[in-house]
C-alpha cells in the first residue's frame, strides 16, 4: 500500500485555524488516491483535534522532538512520501527523514511564506522595508528548507511569482496548490445561499491569537466601524473566533453593536445569517481563510487588497483610506444589486480557479514524475542547503539530549 507520514507542527483543529483546515484538504488528496496515512505530531493531542482525525481512520502517533520515536516510526512504517507541516519541521526532523527514510519523497506544505507574514507586519507595525525581511535569518531558513526537500506546495499565486522571481528556488520544485472546492459543491452552497433580504449586519472570523487578525479588530473598532455605526445606527458587527487575548475581550461593547463571540462552532450556520463580512487586513501571506468561507456562504466581502490577495488578483477592491472601506461596507449592506453582484462573481471564482480535481490531478502527476527521477539530480544551491541542515540540525540535537542527561 503507498503510505504518507504527516509531521505536523500542530495536530489540525479544521474549525479553528484555516492551517488546520489545510492540512487535512491535502490529506484527503492523498486518501482519495488509497494511501496509508499516518499522523504524527510532538504536540499535546487536543481533544478537539481527534474527530477529524478519527473519521478518516487517520493512525496518530506521539512523537519527542529529542529523540528517537520519530527514527523508529520511520524504520517501521517505511513511507512512500513525507509530508511536512510548515518548514520549522522540515528543520527539525527532516535530517532523521533522510537518514532513516531515504526513499521518501519529501514535500514542505508552506502553509503560506512565513517570511512574507513577518515581513509585512515589521513594515506596517515598525516601519522597516520589505527588502529588510527578504534578508531576514527567517527567509534564509525558510528558503533553504524549501532548497532541501523534493517539492514545496505553494498555497498563493502571487508567492508562486515571488519565489519565482526573487529567490534562488528552483521552479520545478515548487507545486501551486490553493485552497480547493468541489464544483457541485459549491453549486449546493450557492443554491441554499440566504438572499440579501434574510441576511443583517456584519461580521468578521479568524483565529484571534493570529496577529494580522487582531490588528484588524483594533482597526474596525478605532477606524471602521466607529463611521459605519454613525451611518447606521442599529447596526450590529459579530467578530467571531478562538483564543482571543484579554486586549480584544475588552473591545466587547454591546452598547455600540461592537460584539465579541468567540469560537464558532459551525462557521456555515453563522455566516450564513449575516450580509458583509469585513477583512480590513494589513498584513498577512498566503490565502486567507475567512475570505474563502465568506465566499461559500454567500456573503459579499468588504476588504482590503491584502484580504483578497491570490484570491481575487488585480480586482481586488482598492481602498485609498479607512474612510473609504466603511464606504464600501455600506453600500455593500444597502444596495442589492451591487451585494448580489459580488456574490455572484465570488461563487464564479470559486469554481473557476479553485476547483479541486484539476490540482488533483496535476499533483499525483507531479509525485509520480518524482518518484520515477527519486533521487532527483540537486543544484549546487540544493547540495549546500543540505550538507549545512543534515550538519547542524543534526548535532544540536545530540547536543540537547546530552546536555539534558
Amino acid at each position: 500500500m503507498k503510505k504518507l507520514l504527516v509531521i505536523g507542527y500542530i495536530w489540525p483543529e479544521p474549525t479553528k485555524t484555516a492551517a488546520g483546515y489545510r492540512i487535512l484538504q491535502l490529506i484527503d488528496l492523498f486518501l482519495e488516491q488509497e494511501y496509508e496515512v499516518v499522523f504524527c505530531c510532538a504536540a499535546r493531542l487536543k481533544q478537539t483535534a481527534q474527530p477529524s482525525l478519527k473519521e478518516r481512520r487517520i493512525s496518530t502517533h506521539g512523537i519527542d522532538l529529542h529523540k528517537d520515536s520519530l527514527d523508529q516510526l520511520l524504520l517501521e512504517f517505511q513511507p512512500a512520501v513525507v509530508l511536512y507541516d510548515r518548514f520549522l519541521i522540515e528543520e527539525q526532523y527532516g535530517w532523521r527523514v533522510r537518514n532513516h527514510a531515504p526513499q521518501a519523497i519529501q514535500i514542505l506544505d508552506t502553509e503560506d511564506l512565513h517570511f512574507l507574514r513577518t515581513a509585512r507586519e515589521q513594515q506596517v507595525l515598525q516601519g522597516t522595508s520589505l527588502q529588510d525581511g527578504f534578508e531576514s535569518e527567517l527567509a534564509l531558513r525558510e528558503i533553504s528548507s524549501m532548497n532541501r526537500v523534493d517539492l514545496s506546495l505553494i498555497i498563493s499565486r502571487f508567492e508562486m511569482e515571488l519565489l519565482q522571481d526573487d529567490f534562488p528556488v528552483d521552479p520545478e520544485t515548487l507545486f501551486y496548490i490553493p485552497f480547493l472546492v468541489e464544483g457541485d459543491q459549491v453549486n449546493k452552497h450557492q443554491t441554499k445561499a440566504k438572499p440579501f433580504e434574510e441576511r443583517q449586519d456584519y461580521c468578521t472570523i479568524g483565529n484571534l491569537r493570529h496577529a494580522p487578525n487582531v490588528d484588524a479588530v483594533e482597526i474596525l473598532k478605532t477606524e471602521i466601524w466607529p463611521i459605519i455605526r454613525a451611518n447606521q445606527p442599529e447596526a450590529q458587527l459579530f467578530i467571531y473566533g478562538p483564543n482571543a487575548p484579554q486586549k480584544i475581550l475588552d473591545l466587547h461593547d454591546p452598547d455600540s453593536g461592537f460584539l465579541i463571540k468567540g469560537h464558532a462552532a459551525d462557521v456555515e450556520v453563522v455566516l450564513s445569517k449575516h450580509k458583509v463580512l469585513l477583512a480590513p487586513l494589513r498584513f498577512g501571506a498566503g490565502l486567507k481563510g475567512k475570505i474563502f468561507d465568506a465566499m461559500k456562504n454567500g456573503l459579499a466581502i468588504a476588504g482590503t487588497a491584502m484580504a483578497f490577495e491570490g484570491i481575487r488578483l488585480n480586482d481586488a477592491p482598492a481602498t485609498g483610506s479607512w474612510a473609504d472601506f466603511a464606504e464600501d461596507a455600506l453600500d455593500l449592506s444597502t444596495n442589492p444589486s451591487r451585494w448580489q453582484d459580488q456574490v455572484n462573481e465570488n461563487f464564479e471564482i470559486l469554481k473557476r480557479d479553485f476547483e479541486k480535481s484539476a490540482f488533483a490531478k496535476a499533483l499525483f502527476l507531479k509525485i509520480n514524475d518524482l518518484k520515477q527521477h527519486h533521487p532527483r539530480k540537486r543544484s549546487l544551491v540544493n547540495k549546500i542547503a543540505l550538507h549545512h541542515a543534515d550538519a547542524h540540525f543534526k548535532f544540536i540535537n545530540y547536543w540537547i539530549n546530552a546536555k539534558k542527561n
